[in-house]
């Protein structure tokens, strides 16, 4: 077993920085830089990354949220709605994740970035 008091590096602080300051500026998710810099970085299984990505971006979503809301910049009934959406898509996310391998989560993460991508540039 990992001690997980090793993960604790300026490595992840870094990683977490760079996350933070895409999904303040961009309002991207954190999984997007997160995901890679956890597993290239800090050398985490592609399982593991994923899911700890998803409790640092939590942690960034209530430090935003926090920022924007003193700005009066959140539609609180949207955010709301969205997030108990999120909630119920995030635990059947979660269980699917779990039966994938990680070649396979890696191919579905990467076609999930190049279509975003691809929408994005295309409008």
């Amino acid at each position: 077993m990992v001690d997980d008091r090793s993960r604790w590096t300026p490595a992840s602080a870094a990683a977490g920085a760079v996350a933070g300051l895409l999904a303040g500026f961009f309002g991207v998710g954190g999984g997007i830089v997160l995901v890679p810099l956890a597993i290239w970085v800090l050398r985490l299984d592609r399982h593991r990354a994923h899911a700890t990505s998803l409790a640092a971006i939590f942690v960034i979503a209530l430090a935003g949220t926090a920022r924007f809301a003193l700005s009066g910049s959140v539609d609180w009934l949207v955010g709301v709605t969205l997030g108990v959406g999120g909630v119920v898509g995030s635990s059947y996310g979660v269980r699917l994740m779990h039966r994938l391998t990680p070649r396979a989560l890696q191919g579905v993460f990467a076609a999930v970035l190049v279509v975003a991508g691809v929408r994005m540039v295309m409008g």
